[in-house]
């Protein structure tokens, strides 16, 4: 999902981590903290709708291997290819 959401919400990130840059109060920079999660909100539930079953496969190896994604290298190029990134 990293390369999903650096592609979709990664001018909001960058946003975001400039806001956080300038100001130290955390509310100063609660709208563009906001417009990331929205973002990520949204590609979730696209991934959901799009190819829930390959989504689900994947999370179920990372689930199973506890996070170690060399394990599950066939899960996600499955998933890649049935949604790239764009």
């Amino acid at each position: 999902m990293s390369k999903h959401l650096g592609v979709r919400c990664g001018d909001l990130q960058i946003a975001y981590m400039r806001c956080k840059e300038k100001y130290n109060h955390p509310e100063d920079c609660l709208q563009e903290a906001k417009a990331v999660v929205r973002c990520s909100d949204n590609l979730l539930l696209e991934m959901l709708e799009k190819v829930p079953r390959e989504f689900k496969d994947y999370c179920d190896c990372l689930d199973y291997y506890t996070l170690d994604i060399r394990k599950c290298r066939a899960e996600q190029k499955t998933l890649e290819k049935a949604s790239p990134p764009s």
